[in-house]
């Protein structure tokens, strides 16, 4: 008899959980409208269905074993810790991380043709003062979503340890809880790097959607060069919130998750949205990591135009060290998967080599 994998099931069950809050909003409303107002209330049904569909196929279609969002499971020879929380005194049963830490014997696949094992082990180790590490950050549109879903299993097979972050969700607290959450755990883990076999200068961000969002942030208010960060990977996150809201580059299931997101209406949400957006803190002269950003054309719930516009202003303000991989998909399905994945992880491998150069 075939056992059941119970790790597998969690999991499909955390998708499914994250994908329903998505779903929920989706439904169709009644339209009681002038033909105008109607016609373009039919227009948001069908991208928020569009979207459904692309978020249900993006769990049934990425949570296996070597897809990006996982099934649970990790390479053998690999340390988990659980649950660690990163603050002394938590408010929240959200405020915890799970960490990764690879051995050489994980990365046995990833090692090149014709490297004798004293090489192999010192590529690996060349950074010394333990593993780098890239800090995954969940998306879910800020409402829902779990740590225990990611890209795992590839970034262990590359040697880099992961942490991956929960942090409060918009139905517990509201905005910058988030944002103060994430960069809460990047501090416990550069204070407790030692204690886990980390490299704290060699840290890297990678997020999707709403995770994508707040790794932007996390690079941009902080000194590339007093933060270590070696590069941030954003995929699909929102960039402009006061644009996002006012230009129609979201569907109206996106506004419901930025209105739940603050707590706030008018005035004071289109604020808000500016203080939270990662555009607002582009600013020349100012020391900021790699940047790469991968997002699909078709993208409805996140519009491809917040990221090419990011983009442009990144550039017009000097910064030559960014970049858009445009993908041929959608809201992370389709188009994302072990090419998209592969082509992060030589991201964060150059960016540690250029690091470790300079």
């Amino acid at each position: 008899m075939k056992r059941r994998n119970p790790g597998r099931a969690l999991s499909i069950w955390a998708g499914a959980l994250l994908l329903s809050s998505y779903v929920s909003l989706a439904q169709p409303n009644v339209i009681l409208a002038q033909d105008g107002e109607a016609k373009s209330n039919v227009k948001q049904v069908k991208d928020d269905a569009q979207v459904a569909k692309q978020l249900n196929d993006l769990v049934k279609k990425r949570r296996t074993r070597n897809g990006w969002l996982g099934d649970g499971t990790v390479p053998e020879h690999v340390r988990v810790i659980k649950d660690l929380p990163y603050l002394e005194k938590p408010l929240s049963d959200a405020q915890k991380l799970d960490l990764y830490i690879p051995s050489v014997i994980t990365m046995e696949a990833d090692r090149e043709p014709n490297d004798s094992q004293s090489n192999f082990c010192a590529k690996r180790r060349t950074l010394s003062r333990g593993w780098p590490l890239v800090v995954w950050v969940h998306g879910g549109g800020w409402k829902s979503g779990d740590k225990k879903g990611g890209p795992f299993r590839a970034l262990l097979n590359s040697g880099f340890a992961v942490a991956s972050i929960n942090y409060r969700l918009s139905g517990e607290a509201k905005w910058p809880a988030q944002y103060d959450d994430c960069q809460s755990a990047l501090s416990f883990l550069r204070k407790h790097a030692s204690e886990y076999d980390i490299d704290a200068k060699h840290i890297g961000l990678w997020g999707g959607s709403a995770g994508g969002h707040l790794v932007l942030l996390l690079g941009l208010r902080q000194d590339a060069n007093e933060s270590n960060l070696a590069g941030v990977c954003d995929w699909f996150g929102p960039t402009d919130l006061s644009r996002f809201m006012r230009t129609g580059e979201t569907t109206k299931m996106g506004e419901t998750l930025v209105h739940e997101l603050f707590g706030l209406q008018g005035d004071a949400l289109m604020s808000a949205c500016a203080s939270a957006s990662p555009v607002t803190y582009i600013a020349k002269d100012k020391s900021v990591p790699p940047i790469l950003i991968m997002h699909g054309k078709s993208d409805k719930l996140v519009s491809i135009r917040q990221s090419r516009t990011f983009v442009e202003k990144m550039k017009e303000a000097g910064y030559k060290n960014v970049r858009l991989d445009e993908v041929r998909g959608g809201h992370g399905f389709p188009g994302f998967g072990t090419r998209t994945v592969n082509n992060v992880i030589k991201f964060f491998k150059d960016r540690l080599e250029a690091k470790e150069g300079a």
